[in-house]
């Protein structure tokens, strides 16, 4: 099972209270809420008028303003069309009126009790089952000719193709569902975790590398065993073990690896947390972060922080490795020297923070620029010498983060 979602009414009696588990091939964001009304349509007798009070304003513009356009659309671009689908058949079969109204719950004692069957639902002891079948003659297909652009038609298409189950794809989703939930608290589904890619925290062709760990698409490992006369590639010449992704990143002892990732923790422990550990599933899924500080209070710089140490420490160690390998061969005379780890790392991270603060500019980029004090909370305090600084003059791009350049003992150094 997905997620849990649940439905409560007021009344003498709660005989009508149940909790209902969400398929995983039906969870969404917005599944559960759909979920509970069409448990509600179905339990209820058809002369029965029901009044649904939704937290979610989507789904109640889904279900009545937006429906002709959606249907017309085939529902393109809803992810719980299924059950949405299912819950428009379910009203239209019945004999009275069915009406939505927005709500804040948060404090209600409705709210309160369906938050408690939606543990319960989580536990597996649902005592409800969902039913999407559509009779017959409520059944709308297909998409008006008229009403469709090349867009919608293109992912009307794409959504019926049926996606091949990869194994090795999965396997790295898992992992990194495990890790966002240690992260984040929640559990994402896997839409979730493909759009956390896509983080405008990340930078573009770090999205494209972690897109490829999580596809496994690299040459590494494994993939050489089947290649005559490459089989030698499968294996890590300096640390002669399995040459995988996990390895390469997070375990290899060839020079570069351990020494950024020591660089991402004391800049890291400079912001005033300590350095969690990571793991392959953590840089996966590191677009979850989730930092609290010691009130616990939501640190959104922290957050952002995270993210781009995680994901540029991982995509710089990768480059490294490529550079050992391919262009050098694995020869021990060519590995970079403790100062070039050193100070590319650092220009690394220096290009990100002066391209953070050049992209506050507002005049420039428009509805593109960056909220400047979220970038101001995400550099504070690991900036060399922010604290004798204006905030205003942190705009300028001379500034670097709090660790220095290392420059090769010899003369005039």
């Amino acid at each position: 099972m997905g997620t849990s979602r649940e439905f409560w009414s007021k009344g003498k009696s709660e005989k009508g209270n149940t909790s209902i588990p969400v398929p995983k091939d039906l969870a969404s964001k917005r599944s559960g809420v759909a979920a509970a009304i069409l448990c509600a349509l179905q339990s209820h007798p058809l002369l029965t008028e029901l009044h649904f009070k939704v937290g979610c304003k989507t789904t109640i513009r889904h279900l009545t303003t937006d429906l002709e356009s959606k249907e017309d659309t085939d529902w393109v671009d809803v992810e719980e069309h299924k059950l949405l689908r299912a819950i428009v058949a379910a009203i239209r079969g019945r004999g009275t009126k069915c009406t939505f109204q927005k709500m804040n719950m948060e404090h209600s004692t409705g709210m309160r009790k369906a938050q408690a069957l939606a543990a319960q639902g989580v536990r597996n002891e649902a005592d409800a089952v969902l039913n999407i079948d559509i009779p017959q003659g409520y059944k709308v297909s297909g998409m008006k000719l008229s009403k469709g652009t090349q867009r919608t038609f293109y992912r009307a298409l794409k959504a019926r193709r049926k996606r091949p189950d990869r194994a090795k794809t999965n396997q790295m989703l898992s992992r990194a569902r495990d890790a966002a939930t240690m992260l984040g608290g929640k559990t994402p589904t896997d839409a979730d975790i493909w759009k956390s890619l896509y983080h405008p925290d990340i930078t573009r062709k770090t999205r494209d590398f972690l897109w490829r760990c999580m596809h496994q698409a690299y040459k590494v490992g494994t993939y050489w065993l089947n290649i005559p006369t490459y089989e030698h590639y499968a294996e890590c010449r300096h640390c002669h073990v399995d040459d995988t992704l996990e390895h390469i990143l997070l375990e290899c002892d060839a020079p570069g690896r351990e020494k950024m990732w020591d660089l991402a923790q004391q800049l890291w422990e400079m912001k005033g947390y300590s350095w969690p550990e990571v793991s392959l599933g953590g840089i996966l899924a590191c677009g979850f972060a989730g930092v609290h500080d010691a009130s616990g209070k939501k640190d959104s710089g922290a957050d952002r922080l995270y993210r781009i140490l995680i994901s540029e420490t991982a995509h710089q160690i990768w480059k490294t490795r490529c550079t050992r390998v391919i262009d050098n061969g694995s020869d021990p005379e060519k590995y970079p020297s403790e100062y070039e780890i050193h100070n590319k790392w650092l220009a690394c991270i220096n290009e990100r923070l002066r391209s953070d603060f050049i992209m506050t500019d507002k005049l420039k980029f428009e509805n593109r620029a960056l909220n400047f004090k979220i970038v101001l909370n995400t550099w504070k305090n690991v900036l060399d010498g922010d604290e004798n600084l204006p905030a205003v003059s942190l705009r300028e791009s001379r500034f670097l983060v709090g660790i220095a350049p290392l420059r090769p003992p010899g003369r005039n150094r």
